[in-house]
């Protein structure tokens, strides 16, 4: 029988609880995501104790599926003040599922104010005092806690999270045992810091090497065949050979115009071609670098394990999104300076997206010159220490912008941008508006161009709930599960006879809880979250001028299924 662990942070106890028949088909993101509209009270403040931190593998976590082991982490967001749901990779849903554990649920804030760490495994949970890992980076942790990664995994919040600052992220060790997966958007480190929660360690030690199935032949079957699918498909080969970072030569077209640069200001950046997945590719022979997986089990290995010029390692998450945001966001063209700048994110506990907006706008406003790499790294020393200015763009964009006076502001319900541009790839910004997860590319991901505005919304409407069910299951979008993948897995998996509506039926769900949430809380128009200068300040692309110029109405119709 499926188990909750209930963490009471406010009596420092622990307790167990078979999970009710209603969660039975909820896994991930659309358990996390039904426990906080449930428990949280919804106008709470996120970093208070009434808020709830939830941790949930996959319905497929613990299986032999690739890519089945992502898990979800969700709580009110003190970034957007509304629902989040955080996805991640790393061994924590796998071993979390092995143990028969459906969910950890976190509420309260321990009342001596000291750091705690929490211990999971066959024998039980407990909670012990942590004063050793105060102020400890993530590196420091992991290496203390979860050693080369072969039984125990360590999830762990930096600094920036002991800091409760809002764009701090909660890091999962790898199969090497480092923090280099993080469930980064929407600051829910800073949720896990004020609930006086350093460290989780999950330790599966003789637990079965699979979860069993329902089906077995059937489930065996299914595993094949989409194995055959994933290693066939061209996508996810593109993936194995330069990881997300592949994207870049696309998006840096003149059609595309996706590759923020200069405060997003422009959607091109001379430099791409230097921190391009490609070029990561031809350095990692001279230096050892390789393709790894993120999460036990993955046949795709997309992420990056990129070292210096010596050999030693430096990081082994260098993704699009971090190179966009920190690199030509920034204007930063140098490939080892953003390395560094990506390990000081892990190591710290901040969202490499948030904190690439965040730095541009404190570029704009003149608090380091564009381009200034060193200057780049010694602003995370701020953050570290803990000063005003530190403080100021630990906090996220809309932070800094407030403290440095800045007017243009990349965000969507206070959340920064992703790489993803809404004046061209218009989909994006009907899913950055709609989504109740606000400036979050993962939520619905639509490349479509030069299509009509209602074909955009239908595109995204689907993606949203393709996705919410992807993340529900627990498997990574780069595995491009269709919903009759989904329900194969399912049906042998439980012993259910789910068909594909039924997938897209769960992702239906996902969505409008986590808009009730946010109702609730206080949300308005879903409009209403645009910036402005998407909608003035046209990128010049070779296909003319373009802003994003969706109908308010039409995206107002968005929640009409």
């Amino acid at each position: 029988m499926a188990r909750i662990l209930r963490v009471d942070m406010s009596r420092l106890r622990t307790g167990w609880e078979e999970a009710p028949q209603e969660y039975r088909l909820l896994g991930s993101r659309a358990l996390t995501s039904h426990i906080v509209n449930r428990e949280a009270p919804p106008r709470c403040d996120p970093l208070g104790p009434e808020n709830v931190l939830v941790i949930a593998p996959g319905l497929l976590g613990g299986t032999a599926v690739t890519t089945s082991g992502r898990a979800s982490v969700g709580a009110k967001s003190p970034l957007t003040g509304g629902i989040k749901e955080s996805n991640v990779g790393g061994l924590i849903g796998h071993k979390l599922a092995k143990l028969g554990i459906q969910a950890i649920v976190v509420r309260g804030a321990a009342p001596d104010g000291r750091s705690h760490l929490l211990m999971v495994s066959q024998d039980g949970a407990s909670l012990e005092p942590a004063d050793a890992l105060a102020g400890l980076g993530n590196y420091d942790v992991a290496r203390m806690l979860a050693g080369d990664g072969r039984t125990a995994c360590a999830v762990s919040i930096g600094p920036a999270g002991e800091m409760r600052l809002a764009g701090a992220s909660i890091a999962v060790t790898d199969p090497e045992g480092r923090p280099t997966r993080h469930a980064a958007r929407g600051g829910l480190g800073a949720v896990m810091g004020s609930k006086g929660l350093k460290a989780i360690v999950v330790d599966d030690a003789g637990t079965p090497a699979f979860v069993p199935a329902a089906d077995q032949k059937a489930y065996r079957q299914a595993v094949l065949d989409f194995s055959r699918l994933t290693l066939d498909d061209p996508r996810t080969q593109n993936m194995s050979k330069y990881g997300t970072a592949g994207v870049i030569r696309f998006v840096n077209r003149e059609n595309v115009m996706s590759m923020p640069t200069r405060n997003h200001r422009l959607g091109m950046f001379g430099g791409a071609e230097n921190i391009s997945g490609q070029r990561i590719a031809e350095l990692a022979p001279e230096r050892a670098g390789k393709m790894l997986p993120c999460m036990a089990g993955c046949i795709i290995k997309c992420a990056i394990l990129f070292n210096d010029a010596a050999g030693r390692h430096v990081t082994t998450a260098l993704e699009f999104e971090t190179i966009a945001l920190m690199g030509s966001n920034l204007e930063i063209d140098d490939l080892d300076a953003l390395a560094r700048m990506d390990r000081l994110c892990d190591d710290l506990g901040l969202d490499t997206i948030e904190t690439g907006n965040a730095f541009g706008v404190a570029m704009e406003a003149g608090v380091a010159p564009f381009g200034d790499w060193q200057r780049a790294i010694d602003l995370f020393d701020e953050i570290r220490r803990g000063t005003e200015l530190g403080r100021a763009l630990g906090g996220g964009t809309q932070a800094a912008a407030r403290a440095f006076g800045v007017e243009r502001v990349p965000v969507v319900k206070g959340q920064g941008l992703p790489a993803w541009e809404p004046r061209t790839l218009k989909a994006m910004g009907i899913t950055y508006a709609t989504s109740p997860q606000g400036a979050d590319h993962t939520a619905g991901l639509v490349t479509a161009r030069n299509a009509t505005f209602d074909t955009y919304l239908q595109a995204s409407r689907r993606e949203q709930m393709l996705q919410a069910a992807v993340d529900s299951v627990g498997l990574c979008q780069f595995s491009n599960p269709t919903e009759g993948d989904m329900a194969k897995f399912v049906n042998a998996q439980l012993g259910l006879d789910w068909q594909g509506d039924d997938v897209l039926a769960l992702g239906a769900r996902v969505l409008k809880e986590e808009r009730e949430f946010n109702l609730k809380a206080g949300f308005a128009r879903d409009v209403d979250y645009i910036p402005e200068f998407l909608k003035t300040e046209p990128l010049h692309t070779s296909e003319g001028d373009m802003v994003y110029d969706v109908p308010d109405d039409l995206v107002e119709s968005f929640w009409d299924f």
